[in-house]
């Protein structure tokens, strides 16, 4: 693995534990990466100001792949925006409202937006979409660059919405991202094209590179890299398509491989100012 110059890593289920959060030693961690020349993406379904929040301390040297691959940026420069227009998300919206026990989200580059007020949706959309406006009605949001609708299911993504929105998949990006979430975006928006974007402009191959992942909207980065891992808590899906298996993300699995490659690969050992990731 000494070959690795770009990591990419999944957010809930993967870098983040049950409770959405960030080990604070993930900083000295990608500050060593750093030292060594490689580089760090953080992929997401969440919003980029959400990941730019959660990574600030050192976000303006970090890579992003934002919305399941609509929106790439280095740092603060945009890299990559895929936007549906206003007919055709009409059109979806009009589509998902027909489905039983589901909410939406349609995701702006400038913001989110939420039209119904259930409390377990609304809780659950603030927690990904930091930028969230609610309004009366998605269809008079006007004025913003429309990268994907998200879909709560309060009956589950894979069981209820899915299936029923399955058949778009002819036109759209469509990925369950959740248990209870599934997105749609422009075709060819997804995680593996961001990558490959991100790969092309740094000059670094599916060869050098690592990824992590749990869920179906991870697959397309999977077949974007050498050293692909699932992590134990992933989907059956996901674990079979991966070259390796990490440590699920309660127990810290992304540092875990990740520190084990640094030291692997470090006459002295680890900077000695870098404390062990907690397992």
């Amino acid at each position: 693995m000494d070959s690795v110059k770009l990591i990419a890593s999944d957010m809930d289920g993967t870098l983040l534990n049950g409770k959405g959060e960030l080990d604070p030693a993930f900083f000295p961690l990608f500050r060593e990466l750093e030292l060594r020349g490689i580089r760090f993406a953080a992929a997401s379904g969440r919003q980029y100001d959400g990941l730019l929040r959660t990574f600030a301390p050192v976000a303006d040297r970090m890579l992003f792949i934002a919305e399941n691959g609509a929106y790439a940026a280095a740092g603060r420069k945009e890299w990559l925006l895929l936007d549906m227009d206003h007919e055709t998300v009409a059109g979806l919206i009009a589509g998902i409202r027909c489905i039983e026990g589901t909410c939406i989200v349609l995701a702006g580059r400038d913001s989110a937006y939420i039209e119904d007020k259930q409390p377990e949706f609304v809780r659950e959309a603030r927690k990904y979409y930091t930028r969230c406006q609610e309004v009366g009605d998605l269809l008079d949001v006007r004025g913003d660059k429309l990268l994907k609708i998200a879909v709560y299911d309060f009956l589950g993504a894979g069981e209820n919405s899915y299936p029923r929105l399955k058949h778009l998949e002819h036109g759209f990006q469509v990925a369950v991202s959740g248990e209870k979430w599934m997105d749609i975006s422009r075709k060819g928006a997804n995680k593996g094209a961001a990558l490959e974007l991100i790969q092309r402009k740094l000059g670094i191959s599916s060869e050098e590179t690592m990824v992590f992942g749990d869920q179906m909207n991870d697959a397309p980065m999977m077949r974007q890299a050498r050293f692909s891992y699932a992590m134990a808590n992933a989907v059956p899906e996901i674990r079979s398509m991966a070259a390796f298996e990490a440590p699920s993300n309660e127990e810290n699995g992304v540092m875990q491989v990740l520190g084990k490659m640094l030291d692997a690969h470090s006459p002295q050992g680890r900077a000695g100012n870098c404390r062990k990731p907690r397992l």
